[in-house]
C-alpha cells in the first residue's frame, strides 16, 4: 500500500531520514559480506538508504524498489551513483532472479503489507546462501490496526507477527544473527538481521 500524504511528510522529514540512516548503519555492523555483488532495498522511497548501501558496498549493484512512482522519481533526481537503479516493484513479487542477492533490506515496509508473508517467501527465493536480510519495522497491536482500518485518514497499518515471521524465515533457511525490540507509546520498534545458511531442497530445481 502507498503511504498517504501525512505519512510521506513524516517519513521524509530530515530527522526521520537521519534516524533511518543511523539505524541501518548500526544494523550493517552485524553483516559480514566481503564481495557483495547485488543488493536490494525494498520500499526504497526517495532512496536515502539505497544510496547509503551503495556507499557502504562500493562496486556492488544496488537496486531500490517501490510501488510509489512519485517517490521513485524523486529518488532518481537525487541519485548520483552509477551503481544504483530505482525501479517500480513490489516486495511480494521481487523483480530479480532466484538466488541473485547478497543482501536485502526492508525498513518500515512490512507493516504496510496485509499479506507480508509473501515478502518473506520472496526473500527466501532471491537471497543466496550466506546472504543477509535486514529488517526494521514497527509492530502495532491489533487494536491500533483495527482503529486504522476504520479511520478516514487510513495509514494502512497491519500487525506484524514477529514469531510467525521468524518461523517463516527459518523455513526458508535463515538463522537470526541479531534481534531487538524497543517499546514506544503505541507500538514496538523491531529490528533484526538474518543470515541464510541453507537452501530448501525443492528450490534448487
Amino acid at each position: 500500500m502507498k503511504m498517504n500524504r501525512i505519512e510521506k511528510w513524516m517519513v521524509n522529514r530530515s530527522s526521520s531520514e537521519k534516524s533511518g540512516i543511523k539505524l541501518v548503519n548500526r544494523l550493517l555492523n552485524f553483516v559480514d559480506l566481503d564481495n557483495a555483488q547485488c543488493i536490494l532495498d525494498i520500499g526504497c522511497g526517495r532512496g536515502a538508504i539505497t544510496r547509503l548501501l551503495a556507499e557502504r558496498y562500493a562496486g556492488s549493484q544496488v537496486v531500490g524498489i517501490d510501488i510509489d512512482e512519485e517517490e521513485l522519481a524523486i529518488a532518481e533526481e537525487n541519485n548520483t551513483h552509477q551503481s544504483v537503479r530505482f525501479i517500480k516493484g513490489d516486495g511480494r513479487k521481487i523483480p530479480v532472479n532466484d538466488r541473485s542477492l547478497d543482501l536485502a533490506l526492508a525498513s518500515g515496509v512490512l507493516h504496510h503489507i496485509y499479506d507480508w508473508e509473501k515478502v518473506i517467501g520472496e526473500i527466501g527465493r532471491t537471497l543466496k546462501v550466506n546472504g543477509f536480510f535486514i529488517l526494521a519495522d514497527m509492530v502495532y497491536p491489533d487494536w491500533v490496526t483495527r482503529i486504522d482500518e476504520r479511520s478516514g485518514f487510513k495509514f494502512g497499518l497491519y500487525t506484524l507477527d514477529v514469531n510467525k515471521l521468524t518461523r517463516l524465515l527459518q523455513d526458508e533457511g535463515f538463522i537470526t544473527v541479531h534481534s531487538a525490540f524497543r517499546k514506544r507509546y503505541l507500538w514496538q520498534e523491531y529490528e533484526a538481521v538474518f543470515l541464510k545458511v541453507w537452501e530448501k531442497a525443492w528450490a534448487r530445481f
